[in-house]
């Protein structure tokens, strides 16, 4: 007989063992496991690595099962673990005596199951079972034969044993991890960037005031804040503003929508029961993406000042846990401090907030009332003391009051801070008091300070941009503005920020698209508008310019600001008729405006008086301002537009050099502001001089390499 090839061999004893079924049937199993644990896993919020650990096991078990099908000659072998199957030994009655040749048929028979090779003639020698000659019969003996090591081993009893206990270890650790809260948040297929740092972007929504007594809102409104001003102070998430996520009290659009329009990828929602002695704070995270909870919970609290700061360090931490969000001891020692133990004294700072948010002088002064109130029943409040700051500080800068109150507020912000020097509060609030007085680097080192304790304030993030841009930095204060509008996108105001910066650095093009986009979403937003006047003026066309301005008075002719367009576009187009009317108008309705930081419009009225027949009048008038400006210059040398207007002045009562003189100190101190001086009448004077000439040539130059720069990172990240 012929030999086959041994492929031919292997495959028939693979076949014959019934490799293939056991194969199929584990294949199967294996799938069915797996859906089941990744069941599990999507139930419970449990890592994404459990199906992957889980995956490990099967391929583990599977030689084990192959190399257990193959000793066992397949699902089926049975019982027989010492050897090749043995077949019944033929009687002579059933065919099974010797074939021609003397060659046993039964043996034969048997023996062709396993090799096609001829089996010699004798007796069946397959098993191992001596003889028994003592017996004088010459008999075989058929006791049990010891199984070998392998048989003990790879049997179907231990394969099965060793899965269930493999799948029993596979749930201890999950079991394990839910129970530990440890379960989420989980990585999705789309990758780590995409569940990780989308996950971190989150938005605290307003609580909703669950209380019975309406006059609660503000208690559900501080708690709201305060939660948002915790997670703010984590570096590892970027917390949305308080003032883009206001507008979405009592929405009816889903949370997936608002997550997109404030690019986030996880949402905060609470409530808040006041009642009597007892306070309720319920707050669940969802992933705004899948709509997944991914953490919830519910705070039963006997109302104490202790305990509501208490459950707000705990929420902090069990949403940065839920993220994945990394807290260094210094931001964990931030938020768990507990700024006051009196309840009354935190209810008063509560309301003080409530009403200082109006932005307006009644409610700043009750404000100041209110912050007053909480310090006389908590002397060492570091917050009300800071509170109290800022309300001073916007009397100067909002509200027109003296300088007097800066000084009131800087010694405020600096007691703060006395109390708790970390305390990123107190250094906006001393920022803001520089900022009044016209310190604008010690304005910009407080600022500074405020964000390297709380990345996610949005307040001195635009403060910043706002100093840096005075400084004459103008791409350095695009890069701030552009890191406060990602924490407060709807607001227009970090957008109208942007859009500025782009006009001064002579982008016409990006400072109009941004422009029109804040007056797609807010159509009546001053700000935006008088971007697109500053993108008019870039681009000469002054009398476009004016049009804008003349249809915002004419909608609302009431407000002196806008007056003060019209009087400046006019201006520029040398129509003193119309910037004289306007400028006067201005007066009328706001007789004591400060006219903002540069004061140019006392500029404008002497110009338009002399230009229109006036001349005495407006001597008169350019003079009482030089004076004024002579002091302010001392007070507050960084203050650029100050020595600027000085040299219009000095240019239009035609000293030159007078002029020039003041127009370097205003370079100098970082005055890099080119729109519209081409054609300013007030330099007429001087505008063909080289030194003048040289002057502007050199502020254009850096302009010119601020906007490269802008361009460059840009063009590097792909980020208007």
């Amino acid at each position: 007989m012929s030999e086959q090839p041994p492929r031919k061999n292997l495959l028939q004893e693979i076949h014959r063992r019934s490799v293939w079924q056991v194969v199929t049937v584990y294949a199967v199993g294996a799938w069915f496991a797996l859906e089941v644990v990744q069941g599990i896993v999507d139930a419970g919020n449990l890592p994404d690595w459990l199906p992957g650990m889980a995956l490990v096991l099967l391929i583990i078990g599977f030689p084990m099962v192959l190399a257990t099908a193959i000793v066992q000659q397949g699902w089926s072998g049975g019982s027989e673990e010492a050897g090749p199957r043995q077949g019944p030994t033929p009687s002579a009655e059933d065919g099974g005596g010797t074939a021609a040749g003397g060659k046993p048929v039964g043996a034969a028979a048997e023996s062709s199951s396993l090799s096609d090779s001829p089996t010699p003639a004798g007796p069946d020698t397959t098993h191992s079972a001596p003889v028994n000659l003592a017996a004088g019969t010459g008999s075989l003996d058929r006791s049990p034969t010891r199984p070998s090591t392998a048989h003990r081993l790879f049997n179907w009893r231990n394969a099965i044993a060793g899965g269930v206990l493999a799948f029993a270890l596979w749930g201890v650790v999950a079991t394990a991890l839910l129970l530990s809260g440890r379960a989420g948040p989980r990585e999705s297929s789309s990758g780590p960037s995409d569940s990780g740092e989308q996950l971190r972007a989150i938005a605290v929504l307003p609580f909703d005031n669950l209380s019975t007594e309406e006059e609660n809102a503000y208690f559900a409104d501080g708690i709201h804040e305060d939660v948002l001003t915790q997670l703010s102070k984590l570096g590892d998430l970027t917390v949305i503003s308080r003032t883009s996520v206001l507008p979405y009290r009592s929405t009816e659009q889903s949370l997936g929508a608002i997550a997109s329009e404030l690019g986030v990828g996880s949402i905060l929602e609470g409530s808040v029961r006041r009642a009597g002695d007892n306070v309720r704070i319920t707050a669940q995270l969802i992933d705004a993406r899948t709509d997944e909870h991914l953490w919830a919970d519910n705070f039963d609290r006997q109302l104490t000042a202790a305990n509501i700061f208490a459950i707000q360090s705990e929420i902090a931490q069990r949403i940065a846990e839920a993220l994945a969000a990394t807290l260094s001891p210094a931001e964990e020692e931030r938020i768990t401090r507990s700024p006051t133990a009196d309840l009354a004294a935190y209810d008063f700072y509560l309301q003080a907030r409530n009403t200082y948010w109006l932005y307006t002088d009644r409610g700043n002064d009750e404000a100041i009332r209110l912050f007053k109130e909480a310090l006389d029943r908590d002397p060492d409040y570091a917050d009300a003391w800071a509170g109290l700051a800022d309300a001073y500080a916007q009397r100067v800068v909002r509200f027109g009051y003296g300088r007097e109150w800066a000084d009131s507020a800087e010694a405020v912000a600096r007691r703060a801070l006395q109390i708790d020097p970390d305390l990123p509060q107190g250094y906006k609030a001393l920022a803001l008091a520089y900022n009044s007085r016209g310190q604008l680097r010690a304005s910009l080192e407080s600022n500074l300070e405020a964000v390297e304790l709380d990345p996610n304030y949005s307040a001195p993030l635009n403060n910043i941009g706002v100093d840096q841009l005075l400084l004459g930095r103008i791409d350095e204060a695009l890069r701030y503005h552009k890191r406060a509008y990602r924490l407060e996108p709807t607001t227009g105001f970090a957008s109208s920020n942007i859009a500025f910066d782009y006009a001064f650095l002579g982008m016409p093009n990006q400072a109009e698209a941004r422009a029109l986009e804040i007056l797609r979403l807010q159509p009546s937003n001053e700000s935006a508008i008088a971007v697109l006047r500053s993108v008019d003026q870039l681009r000469g066309d002054y009398a476009g310019a004016l049009a804008r301005s003349r249809a915002v008075v004419q909608a609302d002719p009431g407000v002196s600001r806008t007056w003060l367009w019209v009087a400046g576009d006019a201006f520029l187009l040398k129509d003193f008729e119309t910037a004289l009317e306007a400028t006067e108008e201005a007066l009328r309705l706001s007789p004591d405006t400060e006219y903002g930081q540069n004061h140019y419009p006392r500029v404008v009225l002497g110009v338009s008086l002399i230009r229109t027949g006036q001349e005495d009048r407006g001597r008169q008038v350019l003079e009482a301002f030089r004076e004024d400006l002579l002091r302010r210059v001392e007070e507050m040398p960084e203050q650029n537009f100050n020595q600027f207007s000085l040299a219009a002045i000095e240019a239009a009562r035609g000293d030159a050099e007078a002029a020039l003189d003041w127009m370097e100190a205003a370079y100098d101190q970082g005055y890099r502001f080119t729109i519209g001086l081409d054609v300013d009448p007030a330099f007429d004077s001087v505008r063909d001089h080289p030194r003048w000439q040289a002057i502007v040539t050199r502020m254009a130059e850096d302009v010119a390499v601020m906007r490269a720069n802008v361009q460059r990172e840009e063009g590097e990240s792909g980020v208007p």
